[in-house]
């Protein structure tokens, strides 16, 4: 395909619904072969099969340090490359402080920071050798601002803009970039289900500057950006896209 990804082999986590989804039809489109790092190989199967040979599936849990390395191998193995990483995959129970047992903290932290790390891990030899890279993680706005019964999520979150900055420094030499996006509340599958009612959104939307909901769409404009070759520039940058809720 023609596109500022063409040839490009992308890993995109959490890819099977809301914004990896969107993020990994959209760099298909951009011209890329996208890898799906999902749980649910078959929600997964059913987004890639509309993309064709442009998409391979791999069911792994990115907290798995063995099955994430064997994906990343695989995919090395059948392109020779990998270009880009969107680390998207993530959990954001809402459970009151006073009721988060520590198990719970630290299954948050496992997939929101500690599954970054390991895939972000695996990929690094290879971009290194091939001195280039782009990554994009993906943290909250609920960092910017705090929210109720998310000290967990939030937390993470905050651990995500700290590796991005972090990482940054050390990848720059090596022709990676790694940057941050940090979404308001977006319409997705997972939001829905927080807010069936709408009425969370429509909070929310009242105090935005861009007075409508946020769709996947409109965080993936950023993502296809940040991952193109036009965008080496920025690194260690924490972007925030929530329709104007908070100024920063």
């Amino acid at each position: 395909m023609d596109g500022l990804l063409a040839g490009q082999v992308a890993i995109v986590t959490g890819a099977a619904r809301g914004i990896g989804r969107a993020t990994s039809e959209r760099l298909a489109a951009d011209g890329a072969h996208v890898a799906f790092f999902d749980k649910d190989g078959d929600a997964a199967e059913a987004v890639a099969g509309s993309l064709g040979e442009r998409a391979t599936v791999f069911q792994v849990d990115v907290t798995d340090p063995a099955g994430v390395r064997l994906s990343v191998e695989a995919v090395l193995a059948a392109h020779g490359r990998i270009d880009v990483l969107v680390n998207n995959a993530g959990i954001y129970p809402h459970t009151p402080f006073a009721e988060l047992a520590f198990d719970e903290w630290r299954r948050v932290f496992a997939t929101n920071l500690d599954g970054m790390f390991l895939v972000t891990n695996a990929v690094w030899p290879t971009m290194v050798e091939r001195g280039y890279g782009r990554i994009v993680n993906i943290g909250s706005a609920t960092f910017l601002i705090g929210y109720p019964e998310l000290a967990a999520y939030i937390a993470s979150k905050g651990g995500v803009v700290g590796f991005t900055r972090g990482l940054a420094y050390e990848a720059g030499v090596h022709g990676i970039t790694v940057n941050c996006i940090t979404p308001g509340f977006i319409a997705t599958e997972g939001t829905q289900v927080e807010d069936p009612t709408g009425e969370l959104f429509d909070e929310i939307v009242a105090g935005q500057a861009i007075r409508r909901r946020g769709q996947p769409e409109d965080i993936v404009e950023c993502i296809a950006y940040l991952v193109s070759p036009n965008s080496g520039y920025i690194t260690g940058q924490t972007i925030n896209i929530d329709g104007g809720h908070r100024l920063h």
